[in-house]
């Protein structure tokens, strides 16, 4: 009885330390989510800019959807991992997922170029032997917005050249639906941008800059919101996934608990039921002796 006691106790304390950090993931989880649908606004607006401009002239088309790019370059895949553990095979499915979808293409890891983002990509990049020619890791649990800006920018320098830049990532649809997901981002997908076609709003803007300047700002904003929702959609993928891990750990540890104190139960109850035997023996025993 007194070990099953000291493993109720220990139990206790691991449900506390568990639902603890499921109840921070969940919260972190919400503000990300939230930041999500506001990015998603944006690159709505932004692409129907985009739309407009690209329908007012045919070389804003060719520009923003390239049809040739440089073939001796090689092509550049962003991995996005974890920035922490717990969070189930989040890593190993990223992993699986892009060496499948690299050799659906006909490519392997030695004929594209790699960039990581997360604490947890190099270490695992590096038992692959895979050199990435961009890491990167925040000083937090989230990427914030100026290290995503640092990166935008680098990403962007190497597809200046025309090479195809790819996104291997988890999409994220809700606590319990995600699911892996390969993006062409540069040159952009051409779902987005179908074809062109003239006049494909029915209300024209009224721009105050110029044409050339606005494609180019709304060009730049379209990207970025593009690297910053992989980024978020990463992340919440990463928050939700341990949140479950968490919340199947807390629901083991109550299940375990209920056992436990179902069993010190069974034992307490056989012994007061030993104890009442004895003493009923005894005092038949005396009753004789009278």
């Amino acid at each position: 009885m007194s070990d099953l006691k000291g493993r109720i106790q220990g139990l206790q304390s691991i449900h506390n330390i568990t639902y603890a950090m499921q109840i921070v993931t969940i919260s972190r989880l919400k503000r990300i989510i939230s930041g999500m649908g506001r990015i998603k606004d944006a690159y709505g607006e932004v692409q129907t800019g985009l739309k407009y401009l690209v329908s007012e002239k045919k070389e804003y088309y060719n520009r923003l959807v390239p049809r040739s790019a440089d073939q001796e370059t090689r092509p550049l895949v962003l991995l996005f991992f974890s920035n922490r553990g717990f969070c189930g095979a989040y890593n190993t499915d990223l992993m699986h997922a892009a060496v499948k979808l690299l050799a659906e293409r006909g490519l392997t890891f030695g004929q594209v170029e790699v960039a990581c983002f997360g604490k947890k990509g190099p270490d695992i990049l590096r038992r692959m032997k895979i050199t990435p020619v961009l890491t990167g890791v925040s000083a937090k649990d989230i990427f914030n917005l100026e290290e995503i800006k640092t990166l935008y920018t680098k990403v962007m320098a190497m597809a200046a050249s025309g090479r195809p830049v790819y996104a291997v990532y988890f999409n994220f649809k809700s606590i319990t639906s995600q699911h892996l997901d390969w993006q062409s981002f540069f040159p952009p997908s051409t779902d987005d941008f179908p074809s062109y076609e003239k006049s494909v709003l029915e209300v024209p803007y009224h721009l105050e800059q110029t044409q050339d300047d606005m494609f180019n700002d709304l060009s730049d904003r379209y990207y970025f919101l593009k690297f910053l929702y992989l980024f978020r959609s990463a992340s919440s993928t990463e928050f939700s996934q341990r949140f479950l891990l968490m919340k199947s750990a807390v629901d083991n540890v109550k299940s375990l608990s209920s056992e436990l104190n179902l069993e010190l139960n069974k034992q307490r109850q056989g012994k007061i039921t030993q104890e009442v035997s004895e003493i009923i023996s005894a005092f038949k025993v005396l009753q004789k002796t009278r």
